[in-house]
C-alpha cells in the first residue's frame, strides 16, 4: 500500500496505525497536490519501483468560503488539489495500472451539504469524464468506479464502498 498526502507526522502516524493492525507493507510519499511537478514526481517513484493494480483517489470538497472571496492564488491552489490532482495521479499511473488484467480506479467525492451549484458542476463533470474513461478503457481491464459521498452519511456511505472494494 502507498499513502500519499501533504503532511509527513500524518501520513507516518497513519502508516504506524495500518501497520500493527493489519500486517501490510505500507509506503507513504509526500506531495503537494497543487504542484504538478510534485504529483508527477512521485507517480514516477512509483512507477519505477511499486505495481500498481489499484488506485484510490479521496477527495474533500466544499469550500469554506464564497467563491468570490478567495484570493486567485488560493482559488488556482484549491481548484487545482480538490478537482485537477485525482486526474492527473490517473493519468501518471495509467500505464501501471493498464498491466493488469483486473485493476481499479475508486474516485470518491466526499463533499458538504448542500454544495454550492458551481461546485456541484465541478464534480459532475468530473463524475462523467470517469465514466467516459471507464468505458473507454474496460476492453483493456480497468475499472473507474466513481462515488460522491455525503460528508456524515454513515452507514451508508461506509455500505456504498463496502459494495464498490468488493
Amino acid at each position: 500500500m502507498i499513502l500519499i498526502g501533504t503532511r509527513e507526522a500524518a501520513l507516518e502516524t497513519l502508516v504506524r496505525d495500518i501497520v500493527q493492525n493489519y500486517r501490510v507493507l505500507v509506503h507513504y510519499r509526500v506531495v503537494d497536490d497543487a504542484d504538478t511537478g510534485s504529483i508527477i514526481s512521485a507517480c514516477e517513484k512509483i512507477n519505477e519501483g511499486f505495481e500498481v493494480d489499484m488506485l484510490i483517489n479521496y477527495t474533500e470538497t466544499g469550500w469554506s468560503q464564497r467563491l468570490d472571496d478567495y484570493d486567485v492564488w488560493a482559488l488556482d491552489r484549491k481548484l487545482k488539489t480538490s478537482h485537477a490532482s485525482g486526474i492527473l495521479y490517473l493519468h501518471q499511473l495509467l500505464p501501471n495500472l493498464l498491466l493488469y488484467a483486473h485493476s481499479r480506479v475508486i474516485n470518491i467525492w466526499c463533499h458538504s451539504q448542500p454544495l454550492p451549484v458551481w461546485e456541484q458542476a465541478l464534480m459532475a463533470f468530473n463524475m462523467r469524464f470517469a465514466g467516459h474513461l471507464d468505458a473507454e478503457l474496460n476492453d483493456a481491464g480497468l475499472r473507474i468506479h466513481t462515488i460522491a459521498l455525503p460528508v456524515y452519511a454513515g452507514k451508508e456511505s461506509a455500505d456504498r464502498v463496502a459494495e464498490i472494494l468488493a
